[in-house]
Protein backbone atom coordinates (compact mmCIF):
# COMPACT_ATOMS: atom_id res chain seq x y z
CA UNK A 1 0.00 0.00 0.00
CA UNK A 2 3.25 2.66 1.04
CA UNK A 3 4.54 1.12 -2.70
CA UNK A 4 1.09 2.28 -4.03
CA UNK A 5 1.00 5.64 -2.81
CA UNK A 6 4.31 6.74 -3.34
CA UNK A 7 3.81 5.94 -7.22
CA UNK A 8 0.95 7.88 -7.31
CA UNK A 9 2.42 10.72 -5.49
CA UNK A 10 5.32 10.51 -7.85
CA UNK A 11 3.40 11.25 -10.55
CA UNK A 12 1.15 14.10 -8.48
CA UNK A 13 4.67 16.45 -8.50
CA UNK A 14 4.85 16.58 -12.08
CA UNK A 15 1.17 17.52 -12.55
CA UNK A 16 0.43 20.89 -10.86
CA UNK A 17 -3.02 21.43 -13.03
CA UNK A 18 -6.05 18.68 -12.38
CA UNK A 19 -9.94 18.83 -11.76
CA UNK A 20 -11.71 17.77 -8.65
CA UNK A 21 -13.53 13.97 -9.23
CA UNK A 22 -16.64 13.79 -10.53
CA UNK A 23 -19.03 14.29 -8.00
CA UNK A 24 -21.42 11.43 -8.49
CA UNK A 25 -18.52 8.99 -8.20
CA UNK A 26 -18.13 9.59 -5.14
CA UNK A 27 -19.55 7.63 -2.46
CA UNK A 28 -19.11 9.68 1.27
CA UNK A 29 -20.42 8.46 4.89
CA UNK A 30 -20.92 11.26 7.04
CA UNK A 31 -20.60 9.24 10.02
CA UNK A 32 -17.25 6.96 9.56
CA UNK A 33 -16.24 10.01 7.69
CA UNK A 34 -14.57 8.03 4.44
CA UNK A 35 -14.93 8.68 0.92
CA UNK A 36 -14.63 6.63 -1.97
CA UNK A 37 -14.12 6.97 -5.49
CA UNK A 38 -16.48 4.44 -7.91
CA UNK A 39 -14.40 3.76 -10.76
CA UNK A 40 -16.40 1.89 -13.40
CA UNK A 41 -15.51 -1.92 -13.82
CA UNK A 42 -13.16 -2.02 -10.98
CA UNK A 43 -15.32 -3.27 -7.90
CA UNK A 44 -17.53 -0.41 -7.80
CA UNK A 45 -20.88 -2.54 -7.63
CA UNK A 46 -19.39 -4.36 -4.94
CA UNK A 47 -18.06 -1.25 -2.44
CA UNK A 48 -21.09 0.66 -3.76
CA UNK A 49 -23.64 -1.75 -2.75
CA UNK A 50 -21.61 -2.77 0.44
CA UNK A 51 -21.13 1.31 1.71
CA UNK A 52 -24.86 1.11 1.01
CA UNK A 53 -24.66 -0.94 4.12
CA UNK A 54 -22.57 1.08 6.32
CA UNK A 55 -24.63 4.06 5.24
CA UNK A 56 -28.11 2.19 6.62
CA UNK A 57 -25.94 1.36 9.66
CA UNK A 58 -27.03 -2.53 9.04
CA UNK A 59 -24.51 -5.16 9.23
CA UNK A 60 -25.72 -7.27 5.93
CA UNK A 61 -24.43 -8.67 3.12
CA UNK A 62 -23.63 -6.28 0.26
CA UNK A 63 -25.19 -9.08 -2.26
CA UNK A 64 -28.80 -8.72 -0.35
CA UNK A 65 -28.64 -5.65 -2.67
CA UNK A 66 -29.23 -6.00 -6.05
CA UNK A 67 -26.60 -4.70 -8.45
CA UNK A 68 -29.25 -2.25 -10.34
CA UNK A 69 -29.62 -0.61 -7.20
CA UNK A 70 -27.14 2.25 -7.11
CA UNK A 71 -25.68 4.33 -3.44
CA UNK A 72 -28.04 7.30 -4.67
CA UNK A 73 -28.20 8.22 -0.91
CA UNK A 74 -24.53 8.75 -0.29
CA UNK A 75 -23.15 11.08 -3.16
CA UNK A 76 -21.74 14.26 -1.17
CA UNK A 77 -24.70 16.87 -0.96
CA UNK A 78 -24.52 20.59 -3.25
CA UNK A 79 -23.83 21.88 0.04
CA UNK A 80 -20.77 19.59 1.23
CA UNK A 81 -19.33 19.37 -2.50
CA UNK A 82 -18.83 23.10 -1.83
CA UNK A 83 -17.12 22.48 0.91
CA UNK A 84 -15.06 19.35 -0.68
CA UNK A 85 -11.34 20.02 0.41
CA UNK A 86 -12.85 20.34 4.26
CA UNK A 87 -14.41 17.06 3.67
CA UNK A 88 -10.94 15.69 1.88
CA UNK A 89 -9.09 17.40 4.82
CA UNK A 90 -11.29 15.16 7.86
CA UNK A 91 -11.90 11.83 5.38
CA UNK A 92 -10.06 8.77 4.51
CA UNK A 93 -10.39 8.32 1.11
CA UNK A 94 -9.91 5.29 -0.64
CA UNK A 95 -10.33 3.92 -4.71
CA UNK A 96 -9.80 0.61 -6.67
CA UNK A 97 -7.61 0.39 -9.65
CA UNK A 98 -7.65 -1.68 -12.34
CA UNK A 99 -5.38 -1.93 -15.87
CA UNK A 100 -6.84 0.13 -17.92
CA UNK A 101 -6.72 -2.34 -21.02
CA UNK A 102 -8.96 -4.99 -18.34
CA UNK A 103 -11.42 -1.99 -17.73
CA UNK A 104 -12.06 -1.48 -21.48
CA UNK A 105 -12.65 -4.81 -22.18
CA UNK A 106 -14.65 -5.56 -19.20
CA UNK A 107 -16.80 -2.21 -20.56
CA UNK A 108 -16.77 -3.85 -23.59
CA UNK A 109 -18.42 -6.80 -23.24
CA UNK A 110 -21.08 -5.84 -20.83
CA UNK A 111 -21.59 -2.70 -22.30
CA UNK A 112 -21.73 -3.00 -25.86
CA UNK A 113 -20.74 -7.02 -26.82
CA UNK A 114 -23.47 -7.61 -24.83
CA UNK A 115 -27.38 -7.33 -26.06
CA UNK A 116 -27.88 -4.10 -24.50
CA UNK A 117 -29.53 -1.70 -26.99
CA UNK A 118 -29.32 1.42 -24.75
CA UNK A 119 -25.52 0.92 -24.94
CA UNK A 120 -25.65 0.48 -28.73
CA UNK A 121 -27.98 3.69 -29.22
CA UNK A 122 -25.48 5.58 -26.77
CA UNK A 123 -21.89 4.19 -27.89
CA UNK A 124 -22.54 1.96 -30.63
CA UNK A 125 -23.91 4.19 -33.49
CA UNK A 126 -21.47 7.21 -32.34
CA UNK A 127 -18.46 5.10 -32.78
CA UNK A 128 -19.99 3.76 -36.49
CA UNK A 129 -20.29 7.27 -37.40
CA UNK A 130 -17.05 8.40 -36.40
CA UNK A 131 -14.66 5.25 -36.56
CA UNK A 132 -15.77 3.04 -39.09
CA UNK A 133 -15.14 4.38 -42.89
CA UNK A 134 -18.48 3.22 -43.98
CA UNK A 135 -21.87 5.12 -44.06
CA UNK A 136 -23.67 2.17 -43.39
CA UNK A 137 -26.46 2.62 -40.54
CA UNK A 138 -26.31 -0.18 -37.87
CA UNK A 139 -27.91 -0.23 -34.73
CA UNK A 140 -24.58 0.27 -33.12
CA UNK A 141 -24.87 -3.35 -32.49
CA UNK A 142 -21.87 -4.87 -34.28
CA UNK A 143 -18.85 -2.50 -33.10
CA UNK A 144 -16.05 -4.69 -32.60
CA UNK A 145 -13.68 -4.37 -29.83
CA UNK A 146 -10.82 -2.18 -32.04
CA UNK A 147 -13.10 0.38 -32.71
CA UNK A 148 -14.79 0.26 -29.06
CA UNK A 149 -10.78 1.33 -27.73
CA UNK A 150 -10.07 3.84 -30.96
CA UNK A 151 -13.54 5.78 -29.18
CA UNK A 152 -11.87 5.48 -25.97
CA UNK A 153 -8.47 6.76 -27.08
CA UNK A 154 -10.30 9.50 -29.33
CA UNK A 155 -12.71 10.49 -28.08
CA UNK A 156 -13.48 13.75 -26.00
CA UNK A 157 -17.06 15.75 -24.42
CA UNK A 158 -19.51 14.56 -24.21
CA UNK A 159 -20.09 11.77 -26.69
CA UNK A 160 -17.46 10.14 -24.14
CA UNK A 161 -18.88 7.72 -21.72
CA UNK A 162 -17.83 6.93 -18.16
CA UNK A 163 -17.15 3.22 -18.86
CA UNK A 164 -13.94 4.87 -20.77
CA UNK A 165 -13.21 7.49 -18.57
CA UNK A 166 -9.71 6.97 -16.89
CA UNK A 167 -9.42 7.13 -13.06
CA UNK A 168 -6.88 10.66 -13.64
CA UNK A 169 -10.65 11.89 -15.14
CA UNK A 170 -13.35 10.44 -12.99
CA UNK A 171 -11.57 9.92 -9.66
CA UNK A 172 -8.36 12.78 -9.91
CA UNK A 173 -5.97 10.99 -7.45
CA UNK A 174 -3.56 14.21 -7.61
CA UNK A 175 -6.43 16.32 -5.87
CA UNK A 176 -7.59 13.90 -3.40
CA UNK A 177 -4.45 12.00 -2.22
CA UNK A 178 -5.86 8.34 -1.51
CA UNK A 179 -5.52 7.26 1.87
CA UNK A 180 -5.71 3.58 0.48
CA UNK A 181 -5.46 2.31 -3.12
CA UNK A 182 -6.56 -1.21 -3.92
CA UNK A 183 -6.23 -3.05 -7.03
CA UNK A 184 -8.63 -5.64 -8.52
CA UNK A 185 -5.42 -8.21 -8.49
CA UNK A 186 -5.19 -8.28 -5.07
CA UNK A 187 -9.34 -7.71 -4.52
CA UNK A 188 -9.91 -10.09 -2.00
CA UNK A 189 -7.08 -9.37 0.66
CA UNK A 190 -7.32 -5.38 0.00
CA UNK A 191 -10.95 -5.90 0.75
CA UNK A 192 -9.92 -6.87 4.51
CA UNK A 193 -7.25 -4.41 4.75
CA UNK A 194 -9.87 -1.43 3.74
CA UNK A 195 -12.39 -2.38 6.59
CA UNK A 196 -10.09 -2.55 9.17
CA UNK A 197 -8.40 0.84 8.31
CA UNK A 198 -12.00 2.01 8.36
CA UNK A 199 -13.31 0.28 11.06
CA UNK A 200 -15.54 -1.88 9.64
CA UNK A 201 -13.93 -5.39 11.09
CA UNK A 202 -17.92 -6.17 11.68
CA UNK A 203 -18.53 -6.54 7.78
CA UNK A 204 -15.84 -9.05 6.99
CA UNK A 205 -18.12 -11.93 8.55
CA UNK A 206 -21.12 -11.26 6.28
CA UNK A 207 -17.98 -11.49 3.65
CA UNK A 208 -16.62 -14.81 4.59
CA UNK A 209 -18.64 -16.88 1.68
CA UNK A 210 -17.42 -14.01 -1.22
CA UNK A 211 -16.66 -15.79 -3.77
CA UNK A 212 -19.51 -17.98 -4.18
CA UNK A 213 -21.76 -14.98 -3.89
CA UNK A 214 -20.00 -12.80 -6.12
CA UNK A 215 -20.41 -15.55 -9.21
CA UNK A 216 -24.24 -16.41 -8.27
CA UNK A 217 -24.50 -12.28 -8.17
CA UNK A 218 -22.81 -11.69 -11.41
CA UNK A 219 -25.11 -14.95 -13.09
CA UNK A 220 -28.34 -13.49 -11.72
CA UNK A 221 -27.02 -9.88 -13.13
CA UNK A 222 -26.42 -11.29 -16.55
CA UNK A 223 -29.82 -13.43 -16.62
CA UNK A 224 -32.11 -10.26 -15.85
CA UNK A 225 -29.79 -7.83 -18.10
CA UNK A 226 -30.57 -10.63 -20.79
CA UNK A 227 -34.71 -10.38 -20.36
CA UNK A 228 -34.55 -6.99 -19.86
CA UNK A 229 -32.86 -6.24 -23.10
CA UNK A 230 -33.42 -9.79 -25.40
CA UNK A 231 -36.37 -8.44 -27.00
CA UNK A 232 -35.23 -5.05 -28.33
CA UNK A 233 -31.89 -6.54 -29.19
CA UNK A 234 -33.90 -9.21 -31.54
CA UNK A 235 -34.86 -6.12 -33.97
CA UNK A 236 -31.29 -5.31 -34.52
CA UNK A 237 -29.83 -9.51 -34.26
CA UNK A 238 -31.58 -12.90 -34.55
CA UNK A 239 -33.08 -14.23 -31.23
CA UNK A 240 -30.25 -16.81 -32.05
CA UNK A 241 -27.49 -13.97 -32.21
CA UNK A 242 -28.78 -12.90 -28.66
CA UNK A 243 -28.48 -16.08 -26.90
CA UNK A 244 -25.51 -16.46 -28.42
CA UNK A 245 -23.48 -13.65 -27.23
CA UNK A 246 -25.18 -13.87 -23.78
CA UNK A 247 -23.64 -17.12 -23.64
CA UNK A 248 -20.05 -15.96 -24.90
CA UNK A 249 -20.24 -13.33 -22.36
CA UNK A 250 -20.32 -16.01 -19.81
CA UNK A 251 -17.99 -17.98 -20.92
CA UNK A 252 -15.87 -14.49 -21.77
CA UNK A 253 -16.11 -13.81 -17.81
CA UNK A 254 -14.18 -16.92 -16.85
CA UNK A 255 -17.79 -18.65 -15.63
CA UNK A 256 -18.33 -21.48 -18.25
CA UNK A 257 -16.34 -23.58 -20.35
CA UNK A 258 -15.73 -22.55 -23.95
CA UNK A 259 -16.62 -25.44 -25.32
CA UNK A 260 -20.13 -25.68 -23.78
CA UNK A 261 -22.90 -25.36 -26.61
CA UNK A 262 -25.62 -22.61 -26.13
CA UNK A 263 -28.71 -24.24 -24.82
CA UNK A 264 -31.64 -25.02 -27.17
CA UNK A 265 -34.45 -22.41 -26.94
CA UNK A 266 -32.70 -20.37 -24.48
CA UNK A 267 -34.29 -17.15 -26.00
CA UNK A 268 -37.75 -18.37 -24.87
CA UNK A 269 -36.80 -19.17 -21.45
CA UNK A 270 -38.12 -16.66 -18.31
CA UNK A 271 -36.01 -15.37 -15.94
CA UNK A 272 -35.96 -17.72 -13.46
CA UNK A 273 -35.15 -20.79 -15.94
CA UNK A 274 -32.07 -19.22 -17.39
CA UNK A 275 -30.59 -18.42 -14.21
CA UNK A 276 -30.45 -22.41 -13.32
CA UNK A 277 -29.26 -22.80 -16.88
CA UNK A 278 -26.62 -20.61 -16.16
CA UNK A 279 -25.82 -22.55 -12.94
CA UNK A 280 -25.78 -25.82 -13.96
CA UNK A 281 -23.16 -24.71 -17.19
CA UNK A 282 -21.53 -22.62 -14.23
CA UNK A 283 -20.93 -26.01 -12.16
CA UNK A 284 -20.69 -28.28 -15.20
CA UNK A 285 -17.93 -25.93 -15.94
CA UNK A 286 -16.45 -25.98 -12.64
CA UNK A 287 -16.11 -29.82 -12.28
CA UNK A 288 -14.63 -30.07 -15.96
CA UNK A 289 -11.48 -27.25 -16.12
CA UNK A 290 -12.01 -25.73 -12.30
CA UNK A 291 -11.60 -22.32 -11.12
CA UNK A 292 -7.55 -22.14 -12.15
CA UNK A 293 -9.33 -23.68 -15.40
CA UNK A 294 -11.60 -21.38 -15.79
CA UNK A 295 -9.76 -18.26 -14.90
CA UNK A 296 -7.30 -19.58 -17.53
CA UNK A 297 -10.18 -19.66 -20.11
CA UNK A 298 -10.74 -16.37 -19.57
CA UNK A 299 -7.15 -14.76 -19.58
CA UNK A 300 -6.70 -16.32 -22.62
CA UNK A 301 -10.10 -14.84 -24.66
CA UNK A 302 -8.82 -11.73 -23.37
CA UNK A 303 -5.78 -11.95 -24.70
CA UNK A 304 -6.73 -13.67 -28.32
CA UNK A 305 -9.02 -10.42 -28.10
CA UNK A 306 -6.42 -8.10 -27.68
CA UNK A 307 -4.13 -9.55 -30.33
CA UNK A 308 -6.45 -8.65 -32.83
CA UNK A 309 -6.56 -5.03 -32.12
CA UNK A 310 -3.84 -3.28 -34.15
CA UNK A 311 -0.93 -2.17 -32.76
CA UNK A 312 -1.48 1.51 -33.63
CA UNK A 313 -4.72 1.15 -31.59
CA UNK A 314 -2.98 0.06 -28.51
CA UNK A 315 -0.50 2.33 -28.61
CA UNK A 316 -3.05 5.06 -28.97
CA UNK A 317 -4.58 3.53 -25.53
CA UNK A 318 -0.87 3.87 -24.25
CA UNK A 319 -1.04 7.99 -24.72
CA UNK A 320 -4.74 8.11 -23.56
CA UNK A 321 -4.01 6.35 -20.50
CA UNK A 322 -0.91 6.86 -19.64
CA UNK A 323 -1.24 8.45 -16.20
CA UNK A 324 -3.34 5.38 -15.22
CA UNK A 325 -0.70 3.56 -16.38
CA UNK A 326 2.33 5.02 -14.33
CA UNK A 327 -0.35 6.03 -11.30
CA UNK A 328 -1.12 2.65 -10.63
CA UNK A 329 1.97 0.48 -11.97
CA UNK A 330 1.14 -1.06 -15.09
CA UNK A 331 3.34 0.84 -17.11
CA UNK A 332 5.70 -1.42 -16.79
CA UNK A 333 3.50 -4.76 -17.38
CA UNK A 334 1.87 -3.01 -20.47
CA UNK A 335 4.24 -4.24 -23.03
CA UNK A 336 4.77 -7.56 -20.97
CA UNK A 337 1.09 -7.79 -21.11
CA UNK A 338 0.68 -7.46 -25.13
CA UNK A 339 3.96 -9.96 -25.62
CA UNK A 340 2.10 -12.94 -23.57
CA UNK A 341 -0.95 -12.68 -25.82
CA UNK A 342 1.19 -14.68 -28.21
CA UNK A 343 1.87 -17.25 -25.75
CA UNK A 344 -1.38 -18.14 -24.43
CA UNK A 345 -1.81 -21.34 -21.85
CA UNK A 346 -5.82 -21.74 -23.09
CA UNK A 347 -6.37 -22.56 -26.67
CA UNK A 348 -9.41 -20.53 -28.21
CA UNK A 349 -10.38 -20.93 -31.73
CA UNK A 350 -9.94 -17.57 -33.96
CA UNK A 351 -13.44 -17.14 -34.28
CA UNK A 352 -14.23 -17.69 -30.84
CA UNK A 353 -14.99 -14.64 -29.88
CA UNK A 354 -18.28 -13.42 -32.14
CA UNK A 355 -16.54 -9.34 -32.27
CA UNK A 356 -12.70 -8.82 -32.12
Amino acid sequence: MDQRRSAVMKICSKNSTYKRPYRNHMIYNRNKHFLFCKATKAGSTFWGRLLLQVDRRVIANPYKIKPQIGPVNVIPSIKEWKNFDAILKSSTKFIIARHPLERLYSGYVDKVFSPNTYYWDVIGKYVIRTYRKTSKPTCGHDVTFSEFLQYAAKTTGNHRDVHVASLWETCSPCHVNYDIIGQMKTFSNDIDFILDKLNLEPYKEVLHNISMESVNDALYDTAQAYIDMRAEASKCISEQQTADRIWTKLKARGFIAADLPVPKDLFLKNEEAILEIFKDAYSRSINKLGRHGLKLQQRAIYLESLRKVPKQTLTQIAKTYHKDLQMFGYDQTFNEMLQSSNNSDFSVSDNFFLIS
